[in-house]
């Protein structure tokens, strides 16, 4: 047998015909299509071993504070009588005496300057 040219082999490569495929490639490849609610109670999801271990031991560390820490105690009240008593107590009132000042009267402690004269002190003038 003769090997083929280049001429040839695309001859017969117009020529040829791809045969159809299987009626069940497409179910034995992406499988049968479920609904979503039955996908939904198969999913996984991949967690890298070193989150896993520190997850189970921060679970652990939770799970034993709780067995230690103690029950907190139910204090149940012990029956008791109720006893209801009026008594009248006198109490003195003392009577404060109220100020008022008039706001209409300027204090005397600050008034305004009636003629502003500004004085410049330059480094070398200052008197200290």
């Amino acid at each position: 047998m003769e090997p083929l040219d280049d001429r040839e082999l695309d001859g017969m490569l117009r020529e040829w015909n791809v045969p159809g495929a299987p009626s069940g490639l497409r179910a034995a490849v992406f499988g049968t299509p479920r609904p979503w609610w039955s996908r939904f109670w198969t999913l996984s999801i991949r967690v890298p071993l070193p989150v896993a271990c520190a997850l189970v031991l921060v679970l652990a560390a939770v799970a034993f504070a709780a067995w230690r820490r103690p029950a907190p105690a139910v204090l149940k009240p012990a029956p008791a009588q109720v006893i209801v008593e009026t008594r009248t107590v006198e109490v003195p009132v003392v009577k404060e005496r109220v100020v008022y000042r008039d706001r209409r009267q300027p204090s005397t402690a600050w008034k305004p300057v009636a003629e502003l004269r500004p004085r410049i002190i330059r480094s070398g003038q200052h008197e200290n």
